[in-house]
């Protein structure tokens, strides 16, 4: 990925912030208010430079937050009583996060790493639908 270092700098910096304050909350509701910080960031530095990767990012972010969000209100709400959220959930949320913060940390952005960690949030979000779940249950999908 070939951002201006002030631009990787300010993402590293955001996203060291909401993951340690998703690692502090003590809900998800809450870590998903962090966590959309993720995709909030991505897109304004998008608007100061393009790069097909970070793009990538932010619509695995945004997919991934809406995804969750989803969900948790269903729940809340009492809409859906079958498909929960695994107790494993969160924490695996909040580390990937950690994980994508770090990575930025690095002054080279490592694209293979940051593929992993693409992969798994898509793998995140998809354990709170349907058919991710039942996988879950299945041992198909590891948190």
């Amino acid at each position: 990925m070939q951002l201006d270092e002030s631009l990787r700098k300010r993402l590293a910096a955001e996203f060291d912030f909401a993951a340690q304050q998703m690692a502090k909350s003590p809900d998800l509701v809450t870590k998903l208010y962090f966590y959309s910080a993720f995709f909030g960031e991505v897109e304004r530095v998008l608007n100061q430079q393009w790069d097909a990767n970070l793009s990538l990012l932010h619509l695995v972010l945004f997919y991934s937050h809406t995804t969750m969000m989803a969900r948790t209100n269903m729940l809340i709400t009492g809409a859906d009583r079958v498909i929960g959220i695994p107790n494993e959930f969160p924490d695996a949320l909040t580390k990937t996060a950690a994980e994508l913060a770090s990575l930025f940390q690095s002054e080279d952005v490592d694209e293979g790493k940051l593929l992993m960690i693409l992969s798994r949030l898509a793998e995140l979000a998809y354990v709170t639908q349907g058919n991710g779940h039942y996988l879950y249950l299945k041992g198909k999908i590891k948190l």
